[in-house]
């Protein structure tokens, strides 16, 4: 029983608490980004925060080392670290302040099996719990660069588990939960060093300790015992004096409170909840409301900087739920899911002065017949066209794809059977064309994994999918493996999952949807399996949240909805819905809510409403196209869609009503060159 409570505890403590304020700014405006450290894929997935609504958008991902355990971002939001529980390691990164991308720095060393990273609130030192050795590690940071230095080790209690630094930046506590104590700390504020306390004794097993953001509470997640430990913080020597415990579901593993000090959250991880407390502003009392259900183990719980949006990592589920807070009650609000990789356990965030904004800048057509790549700028207010300088592609370009910064462009040629590669001048939006490189028989789609790492192209004629590598510097590919989609698939459409887990190809001759798992570390694929689609499928799409995949039935005029097992990838059908006639194109706006399908044998564009629990597709109202679109865009605001009119060699522009997802034609069609099959617009985040 002693090694399962042990090894439950390394699983799921969590630094959480103002170990959190530690990753917002000194006075919280606008979430903008959060990281999810992901324990068993070695990642950190990034999102982008919709300020109004909480919704997290994926934002790709990057890789750490072994288990990372902890994530935290400094006050300031330009770095961020990562305590890799397997490697005895923290990843160090720097934070792009306008996208949320993070760049690898060196990462260092730390004692063996760290389980938490928080950084004080000056942002001038870190500090790691390294949960075999029984230390708590503490860096200096450079503040130019982020690179942590000077490590020193200081004794803690047996099992530290994760250390919350006080807002005063003058105490650091740290639960350990192999002797049932909280370890005590005076930190120097010249040098980062800590000078032990007296620790005192809580519950059984604690694994979570945060301090209020008044700096006069603090509070102690007991996974053994079922408690939240409450103490008063002396706020001049740090000594905690214990008061009443408050009971909780079962296996507590992370607490964290609200900015305004008035609610608190409790992560349960055997039970599936959140716990809701109010805090008695006087002697910080927890008085309990009504749990809230999460998703299979939730491992930490997270609020944003606005105090508006609570976020669940939920370990088993593949998932982070999003609660909107009553800010009267404190009571959580379910607002939505979205999915995570394998095993997130906690998360951070970064605020700023404004909200995310995400603005179209460029679009691109493929033009089969005229074997040509039409450019143009995308007014940012209107949505309008601005054709610029046209480049020449390889012979019958079919399938085109922009990476996920914005740098680089790639056509599929389905006639010489090769992959064209562009760079893209952040400007102008001006393609320079890059080397070639050999791809299957009739390549038709491609795609970027959201990583920007890995390509790949569905070969038509082959009936394989071709894997390459992308230089970042260069954005050159390099082969990897090929694998088979199936004897006489003829695979024609390709998506990845914005997790970047799994593939999809629709197959045009077996009627089936190919399912498969990526190698996040070589991008290489494996077979998932196959499901039941429509008659032709032409087109598949996934859902901006990671949990629904759709595809477009050219030979039945239908729209296949599938929902995604998030433990394998695999798809299982919900049901088939009417489309126009031949459906060849599909796409889902950014916030999943609208879904449309281009009709290339009526002219039209089919709008649908999304069920946010089931995925299933509701029809709205139709509006006309061109002659014969092939391929339907949405620009990354969802403000605007564009369709490619194949034989109209025109692309049409619509408005898209953020209340009903009804479209809007715009005033101007946009010439191209001949037979426009293939479209995608790119954006930027403001």
């Amino acid at each position: 029983m002693k090694t399962a409570v042990l090894i439950l505890t390394l699983l799921v403590s969590a630094s959480c608490g103002s170990g959190e304020s530690s990753g917002t700014n000194a006075t919280p405006t606008y979430p903008r980004f959060a990281y999810a450290a992901n324990y068993n894929d070695g990642t950190v997935s990034i999102y982008s925060v919709n300020a109004s609504t909480g919704q997290l958008r994926h934002s790709g991902y990057v890789a750490a080392q072994t288990h990372p355990r902890a994530v935290t971002v400094t006050p300031s939001g330009k770095f961020a670290y990562v305590a890799n529980y397997g490697s005895n390691s923290i990843s160090v990164y720097t934070v792009n302040q306008t996208t949320g991308a993070l760049t690898a720095g060196t990462a260092v060393t730390t004692g063996t099996a760290p389980l938490s990273v928080t950084v004080d609130p000056s942002g001038k030192f870190a500090y790691v719990t390294n949960s075999v050795d029984n230390t708590i590690s503490a860096y200096t940071i450079n503040q130019t660069s982020g690179a942590l230095s000077a490590r020193n080790d200081v004794a803690t209690g047996v099992t530290p588990s994760s250390v919350t630094i006080a807002p005063s930046g003058n105490f650091a506590y740290v639960a350990n939960s192999g002797d049932n104590t909280i370890s005590t700390y005076t930190i120097n504020q010249t040098t980062g060093g800590l000078t032990a306390g007296v620790a005192v004794t809580t519950g059984k097993t604690p694994v979570s300790v945060t301090v209020a953001p008044s700096g006069k509470f603090a509070y102690v997640t007991n996974s053994g015992s079922n408690t939240v430990s409450v103490y008063t913080v002396n706020q001049t020597t740090g000594v905690l004096t214990a008061g009443t415990a408050a009971l909780t579901e079962v296996a507590p593993t992370a607490v964290t409170v609200v900015p305004s000090g008035k609610f608190a959250y409790v992560a349960n991880y055997d039970s599936n909840t959140i716990s809701v407390y109010t805090i008695d502003q006087t002697t910080g009392t927890l008085t309990e409301g009504t749990s809230v259900a999460a998703g299979t183990n939730p491992a930490s719980v997270m609020v944003d900087p606005s105090g508006k949006f609570a976020y669940a990592t939920c370990f088993n589920s593949y998932a982070i739920p999003v609660y909107a807070i009553d800010q009267t009650t404190g009571a959580l609000n379910a607002a939505g899911t979205v999915s995570a990789a394998n095993g997130p356990v906690q998360m951070a965030m970064v605020s700023g002065t404004a909200a995310v904004t995400n603005v179209p800048k460029f679009a691109y057509a493929a033009n089969y017949a005229s074997d040509s790549i039409s450019v143009y700028g995308v007014n940012q207010s209107s949505g309008a066209l601005t054709a610029g300088t046209a480049v020449a592609a390889g012979t019958g370009p079919y399938g085109i794809a922009v990476d996920p910064s914005g740098k680089y462009a790639y056509v599929a040629n389905r006639s010489s059977n090769n992959v064209s590669v562009y760079a893209i001048d952040q400007t102008t939006g001006a393609l320079t064309a890059g080397t070639t490189v050999a791809a299957g028989t009739e390549p038709r789609s491609l795609v970027i994994d959201p990583s920007g790492r890995f390509a790949y192209v569905a070969n038509y004629g082959a009936s394989t999918i071709s894997g390459y590598t992308i230089n970042q510097a260069s954005g050159a590919l390099t082969a990897v493996a090929t694998v088979s989609a199936g004897t006489d698939t003829n695979p024609v459409s390709i998506a990845v999952d914005p997790s970047g887990r799994f593939l999809y190809t629709a197959n045009y001759s077996s009627f089936t949807i190919s399912a498969y798992a990526i190698d996040r570390t070589t991008g290489g694929l494996t077979a998932v399996g196959t499901a039941a689609a429509g008659t032709n499928p032409v087109s598949i799409t996934i859902d901006p949240t990671g949990r629904f995949a759709y595809a477009a039935n050219s030979g039945s005029n239908t729209i296949s909805v599938f929902t995604i097992t998030q433990t394998t990838g695999a798809l299982v059908k919900v049901t088939d819905v009417a489309a126009g006639t031949s459906p060849y194109s599909v796409a889902v706006d950014p916030t999943g809510k609208y879904f449309y399908a281009a009709n290339y044998g009526s002219d039209t564009i089919s709008s649908y409403t999304i069920g946010q629990s089931t995925g299933t597709l509701t029809a709205g109202t139709t509006a006309a196209s061109g002659k014969q679109p092939r391929s339907l865009a949405l620009d990354p605001s969802g403000t605007f869609a564009y369709a490619a009119n194949y034989y109209g060699n025109s692309i049409f522009r619509y408005t898209v009503d953020q209340t009903t997802g009804a479209l809007t034609a715009g005033a101007a069609t946009v010439a191209t060159a001949s037979s426009p099959i293939a479209l995608v617009v790119s954006g930027t985040v403001q």
